[in-house]
């Protein structure tokens, strides 16, 4: 990726879509809220609802492979697990996707057991499926270190970059298992309620990983949530003993050692990758 777009210069593009007989006007663009990393807008053109996503310009400094991305994002959308692209520029800084009618569940206070069961069934469909993709197995110390950069970059806490060198180390072993595609980043707001049930959005850090990894990861994205919402920190002990609980039920998990290590991992690189953001 070379440089930053605007929106200006994503427009300009517009004869190259295919979704469009004339320029977009100012009144078919409403940006989006809520992404941390990326900017989006819903386009409304002559051939439909779309999502215009325009990539951030740290994409390579976040470790981010847009061209893995976009391959893993087309296999899920064969899939029916999310929406159908319908163009990429040809450095992938920005592309556009089909909009879809749905609500994000990162709004909810709480997740019930039911919405809980199904998104912990498709992370287990998607761990199940075969792929023929030929993708490189992801390295949790590989990740943090795109964040390691960023942060050594800031001259960020001194005393926690002494830190860097034990915390890579002790990260870089993998839970037991078998490795397969996993979402990495399955959080409520990456979830989309629609009609037809559940949709996962934004794969951008997807890849060949562990499946706990997704598990962790959606357990944590559900505990902050809840912590957003002034819930006490008993109350949240109490919630994360039970959820954690529940999602091991949900999955199966009989190797708790390596599910440990999993939840560990995950709150590893997505500790740093906040402190990168910041």
């Amino acid at each position: 990726m070379s440089t930053t777009l605007t929106l200006s210069d994503v427009l300009d593009d517009w004869p190259l879509w295919g979704l469009s007989t004339k320029p977009v006007r100012a009144d078919q663009i409403k940006p989006l809220i809520g992404g941390l990393t990326n900017q989006c807008y819903q386009l409304s053109l002559e051939g439909g609802e779309y999502i215009l996503r325009i990539a951030a310009g740290n994409t390579r400094a976040l470790g981010i492979n847009r061209e893995i991305e976009k391959s893993i994002h087309q296999f899920a959308s064969s899939l029916q697990l999310t929406s159908e692209l319908r163009y990429c520029d040809d450095e992938d800084r920005y592309w556009i996707r089909d909009y879809i009618m749905g609500e994000t569940l990162d709004g909810h206070e709480s997740i019930s057991d039911s919405i809980l069961g199904y998104m912990v069934e498709q992370l287990k469909a998607l761990h199940q499926t075969p792929i023929s993709l030929s993708l490189p197995r992801v390295n949790i110390s590989e990740k943090a270190e795109a964040y390691w950069r960023i942060l050594e970059a800031q001259q960020a806490d001194q005393e926690m970059l002494k830190m860097k060198a034990l915390m890579q180390v002790a990260m870089s072993e993998p839970p037991k298992g078998e490795f397969c595609l996993c979402h990495l980043d399955p959080v409520p707001a990456n979830w989309l309620y629609t009609a037809s049930g559940l949709q996962l959005l934004d794969w951008e850090y997807s890849g060949l990983g562990h499946p706990f990894w997704d598990l962790a990861a959606l357990l944590q994205g559900i505990l902050y949530g809840l912590n957003s919402h002034d819930t006490s920190a008993d109350e949240l002990s109490i919630e994360e003993t039970r959820l954690e609980q529940r999602i091991i039920e949900l999955y199966g998990i009989e190797d708790l050692i390596s599910w440990r290590r999993a939840k560990v991992q995950m709150e590893y690189l997505s500790s740093l990758w906040y402190k990168a953001q910041s």
